[in-house]
């Protein structure tokens, strides 16, 4: 029986460091992925575009910037 939890939590921590490797990846992305949305306002955009407008654009770089910003001021990059 233990042998069983040690199995399930052994998979769960797996998974747990998948999603947050998945996760960092993502953060560290200069530009997203384009969805079919944009990735500020959520908006439908032109294939293969990833905002839907030049301001959501810059609106999205601003806060990617601050955001990086901060994180290495708080030590986290």
């Amino acid at each position: 029986m233990s042998k069983a939890i040690d199995l399930s939590s052994d998979r769960e921590q797996l998974e747990r460091d998948q999603a947050l490797a998945r996760l960092r990846a993502n953060a560290k992305r200069e530009t997203p992925a384009p969805s079919g949305e944009c990735s500020w306002c959520g908006d439908p955009t032109e294939p293969g575009q990833v905002f839907c407008c030049s301001e959501c654009a810059k609106d999205w770089q601003e806060h990617n910037r601050r955001r990086q910003l901060a994180a290495r001021i708080g030590g986290r990059a």
